[in-house]
């Protein structure tokens, strides 16, 4: 019995190193393209016949960049070179800048670790084209940024837990925990998989569907980061991931006693999957979002279970027949 055993385990690890991605010979670089730089470049300097360029290199990121995240309206509009000198200029945002340019002088490391892990993309989403990657400082308006060819970085959004604009600006602390350049990559890829794959717009209202979309985005991105501690990726402290697995039980018990999976009740569902310190119905030790983890664990035992393709897993639309092949029991 045991060898029989022995051998099913084997098989299982044979089956799960199957799926591990061979990247060597794909033909990919990302390299970090600074905006920031060149827009300070321009103000600093006053050469702002050189927009037009910035314009037609960044296409529709510059517009977007402009118009939505800094909000200073667009490119060709004539007063827009005053009111790009008076954001550059203002002091919170000039400091940023400043802190951006110590933190990050150059994109050598930031440029492997993501090129590694889109290789990773490319290997588990073949018809997933890679990025263009774009780095500006937002104004503290946005970490993440998404156009239909771009991942954009708002640099001053990652300038570590202990920069002491976050507190003058209000951050909670838990939000300035997730503040750190070593988020930045997980944070490109898990925008990119976003876009390519939306969130299912028939199944958004349960809490089920949810905890396993981000199970999906959670799951994908321990494929594309091998090797790397599963709190980089979740956002969790280590001892919040610590009490998820202690806790992994007791979480799917609840979910499912207080019949909390189908709940399409907007306050309840926000308690779950919510920016928070942690999660209102269990302990204070919990992280918020502390059922992306259940989410996660689902969608591994899926995955083990029916060895699909990771694009059929993100575009499985039925959670209910997700969960009920995943066959989870904690």
């Amino acid at each position: 019995m045991k060898r029989i055993a022995l051998y099913f385990g084997l098989l299982l690890l044979a089956g799960c190193r199957s799926q591990e991605a061979v990247i060597n010979d794909i033909d990919l670089t990302i390299t970090v393209e600074r905006l920031d730089r060149e827009l300070y470049a321009i103000v600093r300097d006053s050469a702002y016949q050189q927009l037009q360029g910035l314009q037609e290199k960044y296409g529709t990121f510059f517009d977007t960049f402009n118009g939505q995240i800094i909000r200073i309206g667009n490119s060709r509009n004539a007063l827009y070179p005053e009111l790009l000198s008076r954001f550059m200029q203002h002091d919170v945002v000039r400091s940023a800048y400043e802190k951006t340019m110590e933190v990050f002088p150059d994109m050598t490391v930031l440029n492997e670790d993501l090129t590694g892990a889109f290789k990773h993309v490319k290997f588990y989403f073949p018809s997933l084209p890679a990025p263009r990657v774009i780095a500006c400082v937002s104004g503290f308006n946005t970490a993440m940024m998404l156009t239909d060819e771009a991942v954009g970085i708002g640099l001053d959004r990652f300038l570590g837990s202990d920069y002491t604009l976050y507190a003058s600006l209000g951050y909670a602390r838990y939000l300035q925990y997730n503040m750190r350049p070593e988020r930045i990559a997980p944070e490109c890829v898990r925008t990119w998989l976003l876009g390519a794959y939306p969130e299912p717009a028939g199944q958004a209202g349960t809490l089920l569907a949810m905890l396993l979309y981000e199970g999906k985005l959670l799951y994908a991105l321990e494929r594309c980061f091998p090797g790397q501690p599963l709190e980089r990726l979740t956002g969790f402290t280590p001892e919040q991931l610590q009490w998820c697995v202690n806790n992994e039980q007791q979480m799917w018990k609840y979910l499912v006693e207080q019949q909390l999976l189908y709940n399409t009740n907007f306050l309840t569902m926000r308690k779950f999957i919510g920016d928070a310190p942690f999660t209102p119905d269990f302990t204070q030790e919990s992280p918020g979002k502390a059922v992306n983890f259940t989410g996660y664990r689902i969608v591994k035992n899926y995955m083990e279970r029916t060895g699909c393709s990771f694009e059929d897993l993100m575009q499985q639309q039925d959670a209910l027949q997700l969960l009920k092949e995943a066959r989870y029991n904690p």
